[in-house]
């Protein structure tokens, strides 16, 4: 499997945007001001394309929606946690190279920061995005961009060698003179005026390198809650071994951990408050949870195309009876793989906490998915897989 990295690291992108009933496109905003930026200040193409990256996913650090948006307030002041775990999640992997420039992300100029970095030895990369993310948050609300823009400068003006860079308030100042500028901001195509900016915007990653990005996603994910800690690296590993054991190819063994550690994707368009309920959900927040896979699957499909990985990990809540959600597939439009992720999926569940049980026992979970195959909800043989697999699940 060969994916463009760029169009994946914009995709993925809006799930770090979800705080809402929208996507707000923050990160996709906050990458172009800072390639705008970094291209004035004389930053190379290698240079350019670290700070892309970094302004991309600068807020991976931040997991619920409430820390989504209490970072859509200015003057905000407790920054550095996000930041720290953004760090964490970065620095032993495929993007590990952006590690420092996201722990640093909200560093002021003028020092005091628990990093212990002041002035330029705060990376320029975090100085930038530090920059145009508070920039950003200026610019929201119902004016004109047009009428607020005076605003947003002068008061990055008075925050010049306090909070921000002066040299960098002084760049950005003579790049947004040009009403365009702006307007790019709030532009419906905001990708068109991205996407020309990032160099090496044709460069792919193959399975190795997809497999650690899918494991930092994974991690994002299953942050939102404690009860769904490790969730999606528990399905992965477990839809592997299935995969194993109903004879797939190595490299389809790939694949399909890939979509197990991004099956829930769409679940950041869930709010936490739905995850962790003590009960039943109501018909209208049952609602809200059935549109986790929709957005797993869109997010994927523009990333990979030319794969299945879209509906192999999207299709974890249909049926084979037809009665699942959210695309009511049934019979053979499900196919293998798509199968053994909803497999993997029921039996982590089950054998997880959830706000509302404790962790089921092994004959507890056997118990449910004889019935679930009886019933149509899975694939007989595949349950009797899963069951025979017993020594390796527990």
């Amino acid at each position: 499997m060969r994916i463009n990295l760029v169009r994946l690291l914009l995709n993925l992108s809006h799930s770090l945007d979800f705080s809402g009933q929208e996507i707000t496109h923050h990160h996709k905003r906050v990458a172009l001001m800072s390639l705008q930026l970094g291209k004035a200040a004389g930053l190379d193409e290698n240079a350019l394309f670290e700070l892309f990256k970094a302004s991309i996913l600068h807020d991976a650090g931040a997991v619920t929606w409430r820390e989504k948006l209490d970072l859509a307030r200015f003057d905000i002041m407790d920054t550095y946690d996000h930041c720290l775990r953004g760090y964490k999640l970065f620095s032993n992997g495929f993007l590990d190279s952006i590690a420092d420039t996201i722990l640093s992300h909200h560093d002021r100029w003028k020092g005091e920061n628990q990093t212990g970095k002041s002035k330029t030895d705060i990376p320029l990369a975090s100085r930038i995005i530090h920059l145009v993310d508070r920039v950003d948050v200026l610019t929201g609300g119902d004016r004109n961009i047009l009428d607020r823009s005076r605003e947003v400068l002068s008061r990055i003006r008075e925050l010049a060698g306090e909070v921000f860079d002066p040299d960098l308030v002084s760049l950005f100042e003579k790049l947004s003179i040009k009403e365009s500028f702006w307007l790019e901001l709030q532009a419906p195509w905001i990708e068109e005026h991205l996407i020309p900016l990032i160099p090496y915007r044709s460069i792919t990653v193959e399975t190795g390198d997809l497999l650690k990005i899918a494991e930092l996603f994974a991690r994002i994910i299953d942050a939102k809650s404690p009860f769904t800690y490790r969730h999606s690296l528990k399905v992965a590993r477990v839809a592997r071994l299935l995969g194993e054991k109903t004879g797939l190819s190595r490299e389809d063994c790939d694949h399909l951990e890939i979509a197990g550690l991004l099956h829930d994707l769409g679940k950041v368009t869930v709010p936490e408050v739905l995850l962790e309920k003590p009960g039943a959900l109501t018909e209208t927040e049952f609602n809200i949870v059935k549109q986790h896979p929709y957005y797993t699957y869109w997010w994927l499909k523009t990333a990979a195309p030319q794969s299945l990985l879209a509906e192999w990990a999207a299709f974890h809540h249909e049926r084979p009876d037809g009665t699942g959600y959210p695309f009511r597939k049934a019979g053979d439009e499900l196919d293998l793989p798509s199968q053994l992720i909803r497999a993997a999926d029921i039996f982590t569940a089950l054998s997880e906490e959830r706000p509302y049980r404790k962790q089921l026992r092994w004959e507890e979970i056997e118990s449910i998915l004889k019935s679930q195959a009886k019933n149509g909800g899975l694939d007989e043989k595949i349950a009797s897989t899963l069951l025979s697999s017993k020594d390796e699940l527990t």
